[in-house]
């Protein structure tokens, strides 16, 4: 019964901001992600702790903005989810266009090399708008996401992400169709931006602190040699969205499958702070990116009061010096 409200709860909000004029839709989100953002203390602790890992330099008044506009940018994903429906070929370019620099060239440089692609993506702005903005731009892929515990609401967002000709791949047992999509000319995006569990990933520094990170991404570039595409929405001010591609990675390899996943994960992962710190406001702060950690340092980040982490990353910063 709580599955199936909260399935009915999401489909009338985002048929009532489907309705809505774009304007008012945008005004009322980010109004209702600032209450949020004071309203929820879990999230909004956790994205303040996140925020002193990654940027401790910066005063504490600066990272609680970066928190809030994470918030509003997080509600935005809310605005273009209720919409992707409406999107169509002839439309999606007064939306979502490519960075002349490092856009369509960057993709086609990539498709050239007649491997199939590997999109590297994380949770940046409108997530959900960019698959579906490429696939309308013409250029389909696969995707890989974890099923929701909600069985209507994962059925629901299922119809959704392949409403503009993707196709989305669950995450277990994905390696399967992912080889079967690159050894077709295909593409498949992975996000590795998360928390993972160790058996899945290893540890690799994130902003300078290690982070259990996927290394699923590394093992299919090394198997297939499928190039490696950077991809992320920028929200523009004036409401659109800018998709840009890094230039495509060939995967680095020495002999030693263990050694080259490691550099690999640590390689898409300094790309990923990079972007990040680029744009620090449209990440999604509020996960538990450093949840695990090594045996040596605090078992659980988010529960140490502000002082103490702040200590524990200076000491940490002393020691790597």
């Amino acid at each position: 019964m709580v599955s199936r409200f909260t399935y009915w709860l999401v489909r009338i909000a985002a048929f009532i901001l489907r309705l809505l004029p774009r304007p008012l839709g945008v005004t009322m989100l980010r109004a209702l992600a600032v209450m949020a953002y004071y309203l929820d203390f879990r999230h909004r602790r956790i994205a303040r702790t996140n925020l002193t890992i990654a940027f401790p330099e910066l005063p504490r008044k600066s990272r609680n903005r970066i928190a809030l506009k994470s918030f509003q940018n997080t509600a935005m994903n809310l605005l273009e989810i209720s919409r992707l429906s409406a999107l169509t070929r002839q439309n999606i370019a007064s939306l979502v266009t490519y960075d002349p620099e490092n856009g369509i060239n960057n993709y086609r440089e990539a498709c050239a090399k007649g491997k199939g692609i590997l999109y590297l993506t994380g949770h940046f702005s409108a997530w959900e708008l960019l698959p579906a903005a490429h696939a309308l731009h013409g250029h389909p892929l696969s995707f890989v996401t974890r099923p929701l515990d909600n069985a209507p609401l994962d059925r629901y967002m299922h119809n959704l992400r392949e409403s503009n000709g993707n196709r989305v791949i669950s995450k277990k047992n994905s390696v399967r169709q992912i080889l079967q999509e690159l050894k077709s000319g295909g593409a498949a995006g992975i996000l590795i931006d998360q928390n993972t569990s160790l058996h899945e990933g290893m540890f690799v520094d994130f902003f300078g602190l290690p982070a259990a990170t996927t290394t699923g991404l590394a093992v299919l570039a090394l198997h297939t040699e499928a190039p490696v595409l950077a991809g992320y929405l920028t929200p523009m001010r004036d409401g659109r969205y800018i998709i840009r591609f890094l230039p495509p990675i060939e995967a680095m390899r020495t002999g030693n499958m263990q050694q080259d996943i490691a550099s690999n994960t640590r390689k898409f992962n300094e790309i990923l702070e990079r972007i990040i710190r680029e744009q620090p406001e449209s990440w999604l702060w509020g996960h538990k990116r450093w949840k695990f950690q090594p045996l040596e340092n605090p078992q659980d980040l988010y529960a140490l009061p502000p002082k103490k982490l702040m200590d524990f990353l200076k000491k940490r910063r002393l020691l790597n010096c």
